[in-house]
């Protein structure tokens, strides 16, 4: 049973208040806010921004993952050239689930050789999920 959401909030302003960048992201509604925080960092400022900005104080997993959503937002918003250089981030991060839709875009646009070398890389990684349009593991 995890901690009522008052004292997530709370632990959250106080992780912020002592200098940790997105700490209120682990409140219930912290990881969609922190997506779309990154997001509009991004479209103003760029990424080299947001990873000096926000994701510098992080470990590097924990940072792949932050880009990874922000991949999957500019993604979902049809900017699919920006999510590819930032799933491309983010993967270099150490984000399997970016490898694999990296590995997946990279594939569908012909350059296999480079796309079965991050598929390689997520399932080394731990990635365990199905890889896209292929029922494969």
């Amino acid at each position: 049973m995890g901690a009522p959401t008052w004292a997530s909030w709370v632990i959250a302003v106080l992780a912020i208040f002592i200098g940790l960048p997105l700490a209120w992201a682990s409140t219930p509604l912290g990881t969609r806010g922190a997506t779309n925080l990154l997001l509009k960092a991004y479209r103003r400022d760029g990424l080299e921004y947001v990873e000096q900005q926000y994701l510098s104080k992080l470990a590097p997993y924990r940072a792949g993952l932050q880009l990874f959503n922000l991949a999957l937002a500019l993604d979902h918003a049809g900017d699919q050239d920006d999510a590819l250089v930032v799933y491309r981030h983010a993967a270099d991060y150490g984000s399997p689930p970016a490898m694999v839709n990296l590995a997946y875009w990279l594939s569908r646009h012909g350059e296999e050789d480079e796309a079965q070398e991050w598929y390689r890389r997520a399932a080394e990684a731990g990635y365990t999920r199905v890889v896209p349009g292929t029922g494969e593991r």
